[in-house]
């Protein structure tokens, strides 16, 4: 074992140790089951910590590393932790205890299916335990892209928590695409959410040159987008390029679903278009049938409420024959800008009543 935990309460990493500072920072603890280590050094093997008597940990250094940095950012907040829990079938990373609700906290490094993060996460639901799941390995630095699992949560949480060189810090923000998403990374003190955190630290200036370059790039001619969207925006007299803004609204709850944010948007203004008098459940319900995906069990109502409420925010109605059909790529680039701008000063007011 490298890591151990040091007299002073400490990490240790035994590959930068020699013998001397080890009786110094002696006693050592395994930072997962917090029993006694010993120090050992063989004939093939370099200095290393063991256990009297193993613990079973069989995790990379990075986890092991992460579930330390996430220990101590809920111990210095006062919340109990305790590590590798057995709860029914499954093996908690941490256990603690959050607003008097008991909460695992699952340390994701590896690749990991959809099916299987919605199994996991429905198991401890049933054993009455709210449940956290925490990116590991992801590099801030790069354009990152979320996996779909990372989706899920950002659907469900309304952000996405990640270890930062011992910090913990969270995503907030709107997808763009199947895999990409406009927000930031912010150190964070808190695992509290709020299904409109994101909104809060909107910024129209990038979301509109995020339209634009989509504008200027429409949607690619696959089967699939030229009988939902091409063949039926031409008989409208409509260009891809000249959407309505209110295809390219910011909704967090997209996160939930595995199509692009505009084109089911898109789709979703056409099947509203074409039947109006269609309830918005059903629409919403034909948009997901239409793309072919199996949404989260509480996509289409996160989806309608949220949708109602930007409209609102817009002052867009959800009759979508009365939004404003651009002329020209100026004039729907002007619009953009008009109604996006006044939707951040609606956030900027609303967060300093």
């Amino acid at each position: 074992m490298r890591f151990a935990i040091g007299r002073e309460g400490d990490i240790i990493d035994s590959f930068t140790l020699n013998r001397m500072q080890a009786e110094q920072l002696a006693p050592f603890r395994c930072p997962t089951c917090q029993e006694v280590l010993i120090l050992k050094q063989g004939v093939k093997r370099r200095l290393h910590f063991a256990h009297i008597h193993t613990c079973g940990s069989a995790e990379s250094v990075p986890h092991h590393q992460d579930k330390w940095a996430v220990s101590q950012w809920l111990q210095e907040r006062g919340y109990p932790v305790d590590q590798e829990v057995t709860i029914g079938a499954r093996r908690a990373d941490i256990l603690t205890k959050i607003d008097g609700k008991s909460t695992v906290i699952e340390i994701q490094a590896s690749s990991l299916r959809p099916e299987e993060y919605v199994e996991r996460t429905s198991d401890y639901k049933k054993a009455n335990l709210d449940v956290i799941w925490l990116a590991s390995g992801l590099d801030l630095r790069m354009n990152q892209s979320f996996q779909p699992w990372m989706r899920l949560e950002l659907s469900r949480r309304h952000m996405l928590m990640t270890v930062n060189n011992g910090s913990i810090v969270r995503f907030n923000g709107f997808p763009i695409s199947i895999k990409y998403g406009i927000g930031n990374w912010e150190a964070t003190s808190s695992a509290k959410t709020s299904p409109f955190e994101a909104y809060y630290r909107f910024n129209a200036m990038e979301w509109t040159e995020m339209i634009r370059r989509k504008r200027m790039a429409p949607p690619y001619p696959s089967p699939k987008n030229r009988r939902l969207i091409f063949n039926r925006l031409y008989p409208l007299g409509l260009l891809p390029a000249l959407l309505p803004t209110g295809c390219y609204l910011p909704l967090t709850s997209l996160w939930g679903i595995r199509v692009h944010p505009v084109d089911f948007q898109t789709v979703l203004y056409l099947n509203r278009y074409e039947s109006p008098n269609d309830s918005i459940e059903w629409s919403i319900e034909k948009t997901c049938r239409q793309f072919g995906v199996t949404p989260t069990s509480d996509f289409s109502e996160s989806f309608h409420v949220q949708w109602k409420q930007l409209l609102n925010a817009c002052r867009l109605s959800c009759d979508v024959r009365s939004w404003s059909l651009p002329i020209t790529y100026e004039g729907a680039r002007h619009h953009d800008t008009r109604l996006f701008q006044g939707f951040q000063r609606l956030m900027l007011q609303s967060t300093n009543r």
